[in-house]
């Protein structure tokens, strides 16, 4: 896990950082709590070794017949000292592990100052903006590919049915990004959907995140054939396969050889918070359950920033392929979040709005999550922590919405995208 001595290492770079964010973080405060905590460890180690001494001066006067009175008085009064720094412990452990586990973690030089996400930054544009059409959620319900009230009255909002060709399109999608990154030499993986808490947090910053997930509970009672150290796990539905891909190898050591470990994963996601409060409330923009295809590397540090690139051009090429038009926009400091030394996303064109729109997200998370984890690589005899990174190839509900809008036909039907055919057998859906 990350620990002082690792940020006190990395004091100038950790500071600079936190400054160039703005960040309220309260980095003097743990470096105040780590300063006391270590001088009370080594008081503790001084009264110990006097202690020690004592009893056995005590017991040594026992054997010549000498008075301990004043001894045995001079003891209590070491274990009392002993008894009081000792309890006085643990709330600096909890303060500064809370404070280390929700530790930001140091920005590229490269990232841009910013606010929020107006402040964001264009880098290139591809494709031609389709003229306005109606909203994605108007275009399916009116063929009946999708059913929003009913699994509102299932499930609550921001839940949907998919129906008839409209599921197959989906499956179309998540079989094209996983050929298209198997073809690119990613080991294809199906993840668990849930994660123990002790995981989940390595793989980023619990805090305000733990809102966004569901928790699947601790059943209260032992039930037949469940031991009672299943029973009482802590464990949480995904919000994303890149946490159970980061945590995959945690504890363990690759040789530099093996390096880079490039994955694609496969699995529904599941998130409470949906957003700005009332903000695309309708549709399958923004749900609480989607399904997603994600690119996951470990890598040797030399090599984080020339994967970046490449994790980049991945998503580039599946939407070129899909033939949606976008921009690639790098995130300022302040819609970066803590995981991401640096991060850019794909937005693409939606005609309904006249704008793009967020479909894909590209980080490099350097050793942010690989120190947390505890996973290294051999470098000729030196332990080193990975660099870790993480990008969608696709978000099935979201890059869906952004293909009907865009291959709309006049008469109501949506065009199958050239890519997506040959999985579909047919060019045509919502006839």
């Amino acid at each position: 896990m990350i620990t002082t001595k690792y940020v006190r290492d990395r004091l100038d770079a950790i500071r600079a950082s936190l400054e160039k964010r703005k960040s309220n973080y309260p980095l003097d405060e743990l470096l105040k709590l780590d300063e006391e905590w270590r001088g009370l460890k080594t008081k503790l180690q001084e009264l110990q070794t006097r202690r020690n001494k004592a009893s056995l001066a005590i017991s040594e006067a026992k054997k010549k017949g000498e008075k301990i009175e004043d001894k045995i008085a001079e003891l209590g009064k070491l274990k009392d000292e002993l008894t009081s720094i000792e309890a006085s412990l643990p709330s600096y452990e909890d303060r500064i592990n809370a404070l280390l586990w929700n530790m930001p973690n140091v920005i590229d030089d490269s990232v841009k100052y910013g606010k929020d996400e107006t402040e964001n930054v264009e880098i290139r544009k591809w494709g031609t903006p389709k003229p306005a059409v109606a909203g994605h959620n108007e275009l399916l319900e009116k063929k009946g590919l999708v059913d929003i009230e009913r699994a509102s009255k299932v499930a609550g909002a921001r839940f949907y049915y998919l129906k008839g060709d409209f599921v197959l399109l989906a499956k179309s999608l998540e079989r094209f990004a996983l050929d298209t990154m198997a073809n690119k030499g990613y080991t294809l993986v199906q993840p668990p959907y849930l994660m123990k808490r002790e995981f989940y947090r390595g793989v980023t910053g619990l805090g305000d995140f733990e809102e966004m997930l569901y928790m699947a509970g601790k059943p209260s009672g032992v039930k037949k054939g469940i031991s009672e150290d299943e029973e009482s796990e802590e464990l949480f539905l995904i919000a994303t396969a890149e946490h159970p891909l980061a945590a995959m190898h945690a504890n363990e050591v690759f040789s530099a050889k093996e390096l880079p470990l490039r994955y694609v994963g496969v699995s529904p996601c599941f998130r409470r918070e949906a957003g700005t409060h009332g903000k695309d409330t309708k549709g399958i923009f923004r749900v609480h359950q989607f399904d997603k295809v994600e690119q996951f590397i470990f890598c040797r540090e030399e090599d984080s920033w020339k994967i970046y690139e490449e994790v980049i051009a991945n998503e580039e090429e599946i939407f070129q392929k899909l033939g949606v038009p976008y921009h690639v926009m790098e995130m300022c400091t302040g819609d970066i979040g803590i995981v991401a030394a640096k991060k850019t996303d794909l937005e693409g064109w939606f005609p309904s709005q006249q704008k793009y729109r967020e479909i894909t997200s590209a980080s490099n998370c350097t050793d942010w999550q690989s120190v947390r984890l505890d996973i290294k690589y051999d470098d000729r005899g030196e332990r080193k922590y990975v660099h870790m990174l993480n990008g969608t190839a696709v978000s099935i509900e979201r890059a869906l919405t952004a293909i009907v809008e865009n291959y709309a036909n006049h008469d109501g039907t949506i065009s199958v995208p050239d890519a997506l055919v040959p999985y579909m057998g047919k060019s045509r859906i919502g006839q």
